[in-house]
């Protein structure tokens, strides 16, 4: 597994340490889960804004990110981001990715 530096200030150092101390784990543990969990965080959005910009479809949107069609389209709606949702371009949607 490659290692790599971080440079953190001691505040959040601190923190970090409280929290895995709080949760029984390792600081790296922890460190692993906030970096998995920033990086969908940061594929999500990079996803989103990539729709609004029409750069994608939201079923490749959907895959980049990792997630499931429907699952992304909730996400849209509660980023309240527009998406065309009547009947005949969803049936198109799937019919051509399922």
């Amino acid at each position: 597994m490659p290692v790599t530096t971080v440079r953190l200030s001691d505040e959040e150092f601190r923190r970090i340490d409280r929290i895995a101390e709080r949760q029984g784990v390792e600081r790296a543990v922890l460190l692993r889960r906030a970096i998995a969990g920033g990086l969908r965080d940061i594929l999500v959005s990079d996803a989103v804004a990539r729709v609004q910009r029409g750069e994608c479809t939201v079923w490749r949107a959907a895959s980049d990110a990792g997630l499931g069609l429907w699952e992304f389209l909730d996400e849209l709606r509660r980023r309240g981001v527009p998406f065309r949702t009547d009947e005949s371009h969803l049936e198109a949607l799937l019919e051509g990715h399922g």
